[in-house]
């Protein structure tokens, strides 16, 4: 049996290029909802640091994740974030 993934990306983007960074991350949060295996890819700011941003992400799968990666959508917000923002990533499964 396949276990689901689940996925704390964490992008943080420069002062001068927050809006840039929404913009892409709000398309590629569209884009991506819709992809095979994905449960939930859901974007949110961080509070504290208005610049910071989460999405949230739960992958039927680990081959649907890795797909995810090798798709379209993700590739282009990539291309468009390149030099403008840090992305930090945590995969996860659920213990029990």
């Amino acid at each position: 049996m396949e276990q689901e993934i689940t996925v704390v990306a964490t992008i943080t983007s420069s002062a001068s290029a927050v809006h840039l960074v929404e913009a892409a991350l709000i398309q590629v949060e569209r884009e991506v909802q819709g992809e095979p295996g994905c449960k939930q890819y859901a974007l949110y700011r961080n509070n504290e640091q208005p610049n910071q941003f989460v999405m949230l992400e739960r992958w039927a799968s680990r081959e649907a994740m890795e797909e995810h990666g090798k798709g379209e959508p993700f590739l282009r917000f990539m291309k468009a974030i390149d030099g403008l923002a840090d992305l930090s990533v945590t995969t996860l499964t659920k213990v029990s």
